[in-house]
């Protein structure tokens, strides 16, 4: 069979990284199948991704189920899945000659291998990555205590070449494993009293590793990088400990390194932990750094947050309250950090009136705990009038069902219920008329839930088939399809529909759930037969999604 693609095309549709790792995942393809003009299979690792390519006029195009592809870009597993057919339809590419007749366990082919052997393999895989061979590089430097070649290595692995470039999504896994091997390297230097000679090389590592993470913005939203950074950090304190550093330029490092690391306290030094090495006048160093940066830059996060710290060290708390509220916001935020120093300090009077000040001073969004830290006090001081008023008051400005709970709940501990209830009814029938059509769109009207909420599931039914949101629909369908199964049936099929094209785990087990309500309303309606043909066309028309099948399969869907 000839394939109408070439390796070169795969690069082109690719780009030069993502084939590159492509290559490393040719052996996790299974279950390779050619339909037609399109090749199916099946790439394994940490997950099992569905991957189809196929080539669309004269555009090599590529489907697979990890997060990558779902942006709408040729991966790495499609590259795999490419390479694997091509190397299916190249019959004289033998299989690997080492490999034990008849056995497929990859334990008893390694265990089966001489050291000469062994050694072949890994000079043939250093070969053809060269970050693997940076890698070994270093662990070989590290070994021989070459503190020049570890410094140079850990530049290469972790400085890009000085460039700035966004760190792409299937990027930052390999770059936090880089920092990770970087900083055994710089362990073992301290370990073999080479300290000194650590102190610079991690420090560079640090600065290096900060760019990474920034210009890794998008693509590490999981953290990946930055907890690869926090290594670091320990390793950093045990080489000072190593040796004697000058207080002045350690207060220095630490201060720059602070204000600029783009993440949370557990990424940055704690000043604490270096007290004996910084010393009295080190320590003052540092602080004086933060008020300098502070006063550059008041608006600033980070210089904000170490300026706070200074503050809090202080031990005075007007101090503090004056601090924080030289920063207060439209939602009522800082009103309520300031209420709760003050609460913990035992000045509850003032904590409230800054927590009610916060309510009454907000124009955007108001979170729940400030809201909740007034209404306790007013709870706790018999203020039910009060506790009613903000109730009320909360409803009015956020129409949702937790706020109507709250205001039911204190309404009918003051016997108004009733009065109060016919009054968010009408509030919450103006919303909906105020919405019009558009209230089927996001979450939908709160009404509905709230009728819900209020077991009237018949009247809810009744209005979400006119003005609900997809998600009232699929709860409601579920309550009522014992009674209106016809009904609940169209609900679910509509739900289905645009999840046929959709791949990735989510989109499956969302799958999942719907046929089998599918075959409960027909199990209500006595058409046993009618799914059983629905399922198959079903089937049939998704086979190529072999997770989606596998998973169908251990269900009972077949």
């Amino acid at each position: 069979m000839a394939l109408l693609f070439t390796e070169d095309e795969l690069l082109q549709a690719a780009g030069p990284r993502s084939f590159e790792r492509g290559l490393d995942y040719v052996e996790a393809v299974e279950e390779l199948e050619f339909e037609g003009a399109e090749i199916n299979a099946i790439v394994t690792g940490s997950y099992e991704y569905d991957v189809t390519i196929w080539r669309e006029r004269a555009k090599l195009e590529g489907q697979c189920s990890c997060p990558w592809s779902q942006e709408g870009n040729f991966c790495k597993h499609c590259v795999a899945v490419g390479l694997a057919a091509l190397a299916v339809d190249r019959p004289e590419v033998p299989p690997p000659a080492a490999f034990p007749a008849g056995r497929s366990d990859l334990e008893s082919w390694i265990d089966a291998l001489s050291a000469d052997e062994l050694r072949d393999e890994l000079r043939a895989l250093i070969r053809g990555d060269r970050g693997l061979r940076r890698r070994f590089e270093l662990r070989a430097a590290q070994a021989s205590q070459d503190v020049d070649q570890v410094r140079k290595l850990a530049r290469q692995l972790l400085g890009r070449g000085g460039l700035r470039e966004p760190i792409e999504y299937e990027d930052a896994f390999d770059y936090a494993r880089n920092v990770r091997e970087v900083a055994e390297a710089i362990n073992v230097l301290i370990d073999k009293a080479h300290a000194a000679e650590a102190v610079d090389i991690i420090r560079e590592a640090l600065s290096d590793t900060r760019a990474a993470i920034e210009d890794a913005e998008n693509s590490d939203s999981d953290g990946t990088i930055a907890h690869a950074m926090a290594l670091l950090l320990p390793i950093h304190l045990r080489a000072c400990r190593g040796t004697s550093p000058d207080p002045t330029e350690l207060a220095r490092h630490i201060a720059e390194h602070n204000l600029a690391v783009p993440h949370e306290f557990e990424f940055a030094y704690d000043v604490a932990a270096y007290a004996d090495l910084l010393g009295e006048a080190g320590v003052e160093l540092v602080c004086d750094a933060y008020r300098a940066a502070y006063e550059r830059n008041p608006k600033g996060w980070r210089e904000k947050q170490l300026m706070e710290q200074l503050v809090r060290a202080s031990g005075d708390l007007d101090a503090l309250v004056e601090f924080l509220a030289r920063d207060l916001d439209s939602r009522g935020y800082q009103h309520l950090r300031i209420a709760q120093e003050l609460e913990a300090a035992d000045r509850g009077d003032e904590a409230l009136r800054w927590a009610e000040a916060g309510l009454r001073d907000a124009t955007g969004f108001i979170g729940t705990d400030l809201v909740e830290f007034v209404a306790l006090r007013y709870g706790q001081a018999g203020r039910m009038e009060d506790l009613l008023a903000l109730r009320r008051t909360r409803f009015r400005a956020e129409m949702t069902v937790s706020h109507y709970e709250l205001l039911r709940e204190t309404a009918e501990r003051g016997g108004v219920w009733a009065e109060e209830r016919e009054a968010a009814m009408g509030l919450l029938h103006d919303d909906l008329a105020k919405q019009g059509p558009k209230a089927q769109f996001g979450m939908g009207p709160v009404l509905i839930d709230i009728l819900v909420l209020e077991g009237d599931y018949d009247a809810a039914w009744e209005l979400s088939r006119k003005a609900g949101s997809e998600p009232q629909r699929l709860k409601l369908a579920a309550l009522v399809r014992a009674d209106k199964p016809a009904e609940a049936l169209e609900v679910y099929e509509q739900a289905l529909a645009p999840l046929r094209s959709q791949s990735g785990d989510d989109a499956y087990r969302r799958e999942v759930e719907l046929l089998q309500a599918i075959r409960a309303c027909h199990a209500h309606l006595g058409t046993d037969e009618v799914f059983a043909a629905y399922l198959a066309s079903f089937r049939k028309d998704q086979r190529r999604k072999r997770n989606l099948m596998r998973l169908l399969d251990s269900v009972g869907l077949v």
